[in-house]
């Protein structure tokens, strides 16, 4: 098959092999890519093809049979590798890709974007000549370091994609597919024969609730969500409907015997009729799910709570004026692989009154309100967007000035300037954050003390190494390139080493590996990081 260009239209593949929520958040990546002229193509697994309907812009889906391929390797490698070509063999017949953006970090996908033909190096995660891991942008190494990182992932996991992708120039927009007007009149006939069925015969309306989540840690418990029902359907004269697959069927037996009222629909959908399903509601209330990126994507009312490790700061909605809760817990978000020493209490500490104190004034006035029900329990966030098209958090619970939203801020900020300064052809310009931290907001001492304590060491080290860096430009020799190495060493392990500056560590790592042997790129990556992190350090706030 011919490859077909024009101009500087692109034929591209772009690689997703995660599960529902992050795929369909795909939709910014490919409406940019599709907005600057490229026809795209989409590799997933082939267990979640079915939400590649909902996603607009496609010229072609590859399904990856993940499954068959991992028995394949089990079997005999040999014979499971020879599928595998087999298979890129067919997607390369079938779209002709030009291009590979490999948006999902593991190994195999890394290993996939160099099987799929490329011009260049694919972009995102792939792999070097030598089958070492290998980052197409600072940005992909910075995604990757927060991923494990609570503390320092300020931004949506959208806005890195899209700065991966190169399509920042272009404006975000998560719309995904809508179902048709005969598929919502279908989910809307379906609604009103199960609430007869079901003995509500006059419903105000239907609320949807997602009851399950990725592991129960992060499952606001069914007892409150049966408590939100009944106060839902007694003072707004809302029908609960539980959405979810079959395997949550079990959460819904318990929301009914807590006495939850409604109608269950989990395992009784596929992902377009839930689509339809939950247009045809008037909001929905979630855990962090692939459910509330849907509804989000498909412009449905969410209010969605975060638990246990999820916030959403980085997970959330990537849609404006959206309603995100955390338990106001010290503990929260909790790190990744630490078991709970607290009993996970956060599933515990926002009550159903307190979700209905948000919820039943959104339903009347049709935007999000301070509560004092709910702020006593939880940290209440607003989906909006800064200047920059960013995803961003407004707090409705007055935690603008909490350590943690000061700190938040400021990353988003150091890192945005940082990433872009060193994205060798960023099309962008360093910018400050349109909600820059809040005049009165000051970080406590101790906080305040401790980053800037790692910004002093940073700043002396980075100096040295800069000076070791240029003599050996002179005069290369080993104790000299002995003496460096340590010193970047010491760098990296204090970067690795300190809470609040985790990512930096990878990133330091990765661009030192990059630049190898090309001491005028080392070097200006040295200048570049110095004078950020001299400019973070100036834009501390500090209480006396």
């Amino acid at each position: 098959m011919l490859i077909f260009c024009m101009g500087n239209i692109m034929r591209r593949y772009v690689i997703n092999l995660t599960r529902l929520g992050d795929l369909l958040q795909t939709q910014p990546v490919i409406q940019g890519l599709v907005d600057q002229g490229d026809q795209v193509a989409l590799v997933c697994l082939e267990n979640f093809a079915g939400a590649a309907a909902l996603l607009r812009g496609l010229e072609h889906v590859a399904a990856l049979p993940g499954a068959a391929l991992l028995a394949a390797l089990d079997r005999d490698w040999r014979s499971g590798a020879a599928a595998l070509e087999q298979w890129a063999e067919a997607q390369r017949r079938a779209f002709a890709p030009e291009a590979v953006l490999n948006l999902t970090p593991s190994l195999p996908a890394r290993l996939l974007s160099r099987l799929l033909p490329d011009r260049g190096q694919p972009g995102g995660f792939s792999l070097d000549e030598h089958g070492f891991g290998r980052d197409g942008s600072p940005w992909a190494t910075y995604m990757q370091a927060v991923s494990t990182s609570r503390g320092c992932s300020p931004f949506n996991l959208v806005d890195g994609f899209r700065r991966m992708a190169g399509v920042e120039r272009t404006p975000p927009s998560y719309a995904l597919r809508r179902p048709g007007e005969a598929e919502r009149a279908r989910a809307h006939a379906t609604l009103l024969t199960a609430a007869r069925a079901a003995g509500e015969n006059d419903p105000a309306g239907f609320a949807a609730f997602q009851l399950g989540a990725s592991n129960d840690a992060r499952r606001w418990p069914t007892a409150s969500f049966a408590a939100l029902g009944r106060i839902l359907r007694e003072r707004a004269g809302l029908v609960p409907v539980l959405t979810g697959s079959a395997g949550e069927s079990p959460l819904a037996r318990r929301y009914f015997a807590h006495g939850g009222p409604g109608l269950d629909f989990t395992g009784r959908t596929d992902l377009p009729e839930l689509a339809a399903l939950l247009t045809e509601t008037r909001l929905l209330v979630t855990n962090d799910t692939g459910t509330m990126h849907l509804a989000a994507g498909l412009g449905v009312p969410l209010l969605a709570l975060f638990l246990a490790t999820a916030q959403p700061w980085d997970t959330g909605p990537y849609a404006e004026a959206q309603c995100c809760l955390e338990p106001r817990l010290d503990c929260h978000p909790c790190a990744f692989g630490v078991a709970c020493p607290h009993d996970r209490a956060c599933r515990f500490s926002i009550t159903a009154e307190a979700v209905a104190a948000l919820v039943l004034p959104r339903l009347a006035s049709g935007r999000w309100q301070p509560a004092p029900e709910a702020t006593a329990q939880a940290r209440v966030w607003l989906t909006r967007r800064d200047e920059s098209d960013f995803l961003d958090l407004a707090s409705l619970s007055g935690d603008e000035t909490a350590d943690r939203t000061v700190w938040v801020r400021l990353q988003r900020r150091f890192y945005r300037r940082l990433l872009d300064a060193l994205a060798p052809s960023s099309s962008t310009r360093p910018a400050d954050s349109a909600h820059p931290v809040a005049a009165e907001a000051a970080l406590s001492v101790g906080r305040a003390d401790r980053i800037l304590a790692a910004l002093d060491g940073a700043d002396g080290l980075l100096h040295l190494a800069r000076e070791q860096g240029r003599l050996l430009t002179v005069r290369p020799d080993g104790r000299g390139r002995q003496a460096f190495l340590a010193t970047c060493e010491r760098l990296g392990t204090l970067f690795s080493s300190s809470p609040d500056f985790v990512p930096l560590g990878l990133l330091w790592r990765s661009m030192l590996q990059d630049a190898a042997g090309d001491w005028t790129e080392m070097l200006r990556f040295f200048d570049v990081l110095r004078a950020e992190l001299r400019g973070l350090a100036t834009q501390i706030p500090r209480n006396s």
